[in-house]
């Protein structure tokens, strides 16, 4: 071995053992190694709330503080997550808060509507779906503050918002003068329309009384009238022939002037745009009136008009021709007034009360008698027959029968309750004679009464021992589209239509669709016009009643959707 590497070990290994020695010497001043405690730090997270300053202690220092607790919006201190320590440990401590949410009330004054109970939460839990209020007569606008998603702090009062809602009254004047529908907000005033007019009846009032303010609903009502009864009238007819005396005296004249003129009546009519020489037919008595620019309108009118004409009017009518239409054969051929424009008017106290036209230039060239029934005219009144700018108009013949204490005669009801009846279902329409009068009637049957589904629910005393069965679209495999029956001669003057109803069926079988609709026919058109449709019908019969008014007439009765029983049909 190298002798200079062995000495270089034995010098290590000497001052190891010197060291050694040293640090094992009991003479050394303890006082000299004691170790001086280190300090730690007391930290506090407040988790959200007031900060608080952190704490320095050495370690074992005995930890005493008065700490006020930290705060923060919306919650409660509850403590911290670690107790405090009493004495410092060698080693830092955190601590944390810990909070509890505060709960807060949210109240809402719904300002005279239906109460809503304060909502109670804990701060920044989400609110709940709030109840809408209501308040009769008024809309709910909102609150006054919009509601958060989730409870604030502090709560919230809120104040409902509230518009007044509007309602309508509407009047049903069953026949009557038209009276448009009144809109108005809750709790305004009505002022009540004029009373309507009916021909031959008199307005009683209304089958609900007219609230003096807007109620918070809607209000429907129905004019109550009474018929009037005649006393002894008379039938006046003004024909013309007086004026052959002017025709004689050589006055007459071909243009069309403005005369007064007082006939066989003893009415003065005045007559503007008129000629005197022009009759219904050659030879004849009538005038002629000329719709052209007067000083009564700015457009073309030529009418015959009275003032005053005395005892009242319950019925009128007038013959009329257009001896200017393109078929005209007198006085002259091929005129330009076609039927289809012309507009015969009638007025009674400056209403209007009727218009009429022509159906064809066939009928215009040969005339025809038009009538208005039904009036209701007493005292005294003014009468205007006018026809439409451009055009002229023969009259005569004008007829009328007085109203001295309001009139239309009663007539007896016809009722058909279907006792006599005995007749299958007809898929086409048939003419059957029950109560000796004629109807066109398709699917009504009255051969043989259903033990379960229709003598169940008659009462002897009111059905007897038949009602009739329409079966109008029904399930059964063999049902046409509809059910009907209509008298095939009209009635003189039908007043109102009343039947019995029911759903046919039993235990649950029913065709709650089932309707049924009341028409008249339209002479002008030929054709059924719909006047009224019942629905809702039910189980068991029920009394239904609708208003007609009108003469002359044909009322067909049908069924929709089902199969219905109906029996005691009046027409009154």
């Amino acid at each position: 071995m190298n002798k200079k590497f062995k000495t270089s070990i034995f010098g290590v290994f000497l001052l190891t053992m010197v060291l050694f020695l040293m640090a094992c010497d009991t003479n050394t001043n303890p006082s000299d190694h004691i170790d001086t405690p280190l300090s730690y730090t007391l930290m506090f997270d407040s988790n959200g709330g007031s900060s608080i300053d952190n704490k320095i202690f050495k370690a074992g220092d005995k930890i005493e503080l008065d700490l006020a607790p930290p705060t923060k919006d919306g919650y409660i201190f509850i403590g911290w997550e670690l107790s405090m320590p009493t004495i410092m440990p060698a080693y830092n401590v955190t601590l944390k808060a810990t909070w509890e949410p505060n709960s807060y009330s949210i109240t809402f004054d719904t300002e005279g509507g239906s109460s809503i109970d304060p909502l109670t939460l804990p701060y920044l839990e989400g609110l709940p779906e709030i109840e809408v209020p209501t308040k009769e007569g008024y809309i709910f606008g909102g609150w006054d503050i919009t509601l958060p998603d989730m409870m604030p702090l502090n709560g919230l009062n809120v104040k409902a918002i509230w518009t007044k809602a509007s309602y309508t009254v509407t009047f049903d004047t069953g026949g009557g003068s038209k009276i448009d529908p009144i809109v108005l907000a809750y709790e305004e005033n009505i002022y009540a329309p004029l009373e309507p007019t009916k021909p031959g009846y008199i307005f009683i009032g209304w089958d609900k009384e007219l609230p003096d303010t807007m109620p918070a609903h809607d209000v429907h009502l129905k004019a109550v009238w009474e018929r009037i009864i005649l006393d002894s009238n008379d039938t006046l007819r003004e024909n013309f022939e007086s004026l052959q005396a002017i025709k004689d005296s050589g006055q007459n004249s071909s243009e069309y002037m403005d005369y007064d003129y007082i006939g066989e009546t003893y009415v003065l009519w005045e007559l503007v745009n008129a000629r005197i020489d022009l009759g219904m037919t050659k030879g004849g008595n009538a005038i002629t009136i000329g719709g052209f620019g007067n000083i009564y309108t700015d457009a073309g009118m030529g009418r015959i008009y009275a003032a005053q004409i005395h005892d009242g009017i319950q019925s009128i009518s007038f013959d009329a021709r257009l001896p200017f239409s393109p078929k005209s054969t007198y006085p002259q051929v091929n005129g330009k007034d076609k039927a289809i424009n012309v507009v015969i008017k009638v007025f009674i106290n400056g209403e209007l009360i009727e218009s009429f036209k022509f159906k064809d230039d066939d009928e215009a060239n040969k005339g025809t008698t038009f009538s208005i029934d039904n009036l209701n005219i007493t005292g005294t009144y003014s009468l205007s027959i006018e026809v439409s700018s451009g055009h002229r108009l023969t009259l005569d013949n004008i007829l009328w029968i007085t109203n001295k204490s309001g009139d239309i005669s009663e007539t007896e009801p016809v009722l058909i309750d279907f006792e006599s009846a005995s007749n299958d279902f007809d898929y086409t329409e048939q003419v059957r004679n029950i109560g000796g009068i004629d109807f066109m009637m398709k699917e009504v049957h009255t051969l043989n009464m259903h033990g379960d589904k229709e003598l169940a629910y008659m009462d002897s005393e009111v059905h007897g021992n038949v009602v009739a069965r329409f079966r109008g679209l029904s399930t059964h495999y063999m049902s046409t589209e509809s059910a009907y029956m209509y008298n095939v001669e009209a009635f003189i003057h039908v007043d109102t239509l009343s039947f019995d109803a029911r759903l046919f069926g039993s235990n649950g079988y029913f065709t709650f669709e089932s309707v049924i609709n009341v028409y008249y026919m339209n002479d002008e058109t030929s054709t059924f016009e719909l006047l009224d449709t019942v629905s809702g019908l039910t189980e068991d019969f029920m009394y239904y009643e609708i208003l007609i008014d009108k003469s002359n007439v044909q009322i067909k009765i049908e069924v929709l959707n089902g199969t219905v029983n109906i029996d005691n049909i009046k027409f009154n």
